[in-house]
């Protein structure tokens, strides 16, 4: 093998180990940062759910607020008048409920006895909610409102239970319970995933009595599902170990059927910092693997363009700086040895100023010593034949 195909073969092996490394290079840079863009999308969601869900905590105390501020409701609930609450404040909550809902309000009786539910008038009443309702309890006994997530008989929601005071003391109190599904929808309108709310399923069997159990298929791990945006995406994802060991906000990436998808779970917690369930939100990944493809395929193209054209360039530069005159030095050699006789010299690579030129000198100078010892040779035989 001449040195030509040597030099191209090792040219070739050169490029395309640096190009490999480069491209492995890039590619993980590209990837590092797509997975980084994961992670960041999976905490600003758990972010939004939070903020989501003390948004709706807020409103619900405002509500709850401002109707136990009202003159006319606290003089009916002093006298209490069940009937003139009800004619109140039924027509204005279930157009609340139908638009921002607003899932439930109750009236109590210090310290936790339902009064009047506002939108189920026959039910509960006198009923005390002492051993399940902490909140109203809390708020009765410290006179002070009390805001957050609890379980009640019509099951989960998030609350704001105030105080209504007149002038010859407190009354009792007056909660709002506004649906998760604000919260749900609200996050899958900013960030495209699907949520589900889980609850310990023991609780909610043991209080939310007013409501029908759910099917089997939404208890998973003992908590059941209580809300979401889609049950289907929601349950091929969640596993009964995820449940039972959460304890925190976790992020997590699952492949099923083939598509990726990206899950960041919550830690329901009620009133008091308890945890009593989970937030779970999720959406596919899809976009971030067809990113992953592209990236693939642009670094592999630009790795082959770059092969091409490293092997062209350095391919052209050996060829006319180092295998052409090579090539024209050893054939001007070979002719010498073979005896012709060469006056025409190295030309223009005589005068290069390198090792080059300085190995078309040396052969112009052997040129030049062959050519005088064969004059003289020459003239040597010329005198023996005259003699």
């Amino acid at each position: 093998m001449n040195t030509k195909i040597k030099a191209t073969f090792i040219v070739i092996a050169i490029v395309l180990i640096t190009s490999v490394m480069f491209a492995y290079s890039v590619y993980g840079v590209n990837m590092r940062i797509i997975e980084s863009a994961k992670r960041n999308e999976l905490k600003t969601t758990a972010t939004i759910i939070q903020n989501n869900l003390q948004e709706q905590t807020n409103k619900a105390a405002a509500r709850a607020s401002l109707i136990c501020s009202l003159p006319s409701i606290k003089e009916a609930f002093r006298n209490q008048d069940r009937e003139q609450l009800a004619t109140r404040l039924v027509p204005a909550l279930l157009e609340q409920k139908e638009k921002y809902g607003v899932r439930e309000a109750q009236f109590h009786l210090s310290p936790a006895i339902s009064f009047l539910r506002v939108f189920d008038l026959k039910a509960g009443h006198g009923e005390d909610l002492s051993g399940f309702r902490e909140m109203v309890l809390a708020a009765n006994r410290k006179q002070e409102p009390q805001m957050g997530v609890e379980i009640g008989r019509r099951g989960l929601s998030v609350r704001g239970v105030d105080l209504l005071r007149d002038a010859q003391g407190p009354i009792g109190s007056f909660e709002i319970g506004m649906s998760f599904s604000t919260v749900l929808e609200g996050t899958k309108t900013n960030t495209g995933y699907d949520v589900g709310v889980f609850v310990d399923d023991e609780l909610m069997s043991s209080v939310a009595t007013l409501i029908p159990r759910p099917d089997q298929e939404r208890i998973i791990g003992g908590y059941q599902n209580v809300e979401s945006t889609n049950w289907e995406i929601i349950k091929s994802l969640v596993t009964p170990s995820m449940m039972r060991k959460l304890v925190d906000v976790t992020y997590k990436i699952e492949t099923v059927g083939g598509i990726s998808y990206g899950m960041t779970a919550v830690p329901l917690l009620d009133y008091k910092g308890a945890p009593i369930g989970v937030i779970v939100a999720a959406r596919s990944f899809e976009d971030y693997q067809k990113q992953a493809y592209e990236s693939l395929t642009r670094t592999l193209g630009a790795m082959l363009l770059q092969m091409v054209i490293l092997v062209g360039m350095v391919l052209l530069i050996m060829n006319a700086m180092i295998l052409r005159p090579m090539g024209i030095i050893s054939d001007k050699l070979a002719k010498l040895a073979e005896g012709a006789d060469e006056t025409q010299g190295m030309g223009k690579l005589a005068k290069y100023p390198n090792e080059i030129g300085m190995m078309a000198r040396n052969v112009e100078a052997v040129e030049k010593s062959m050519i005088e010892q064969r004059k003289v040779v020459s003239e040597a035989k010329e005198v023996k034949t005259d003699a």
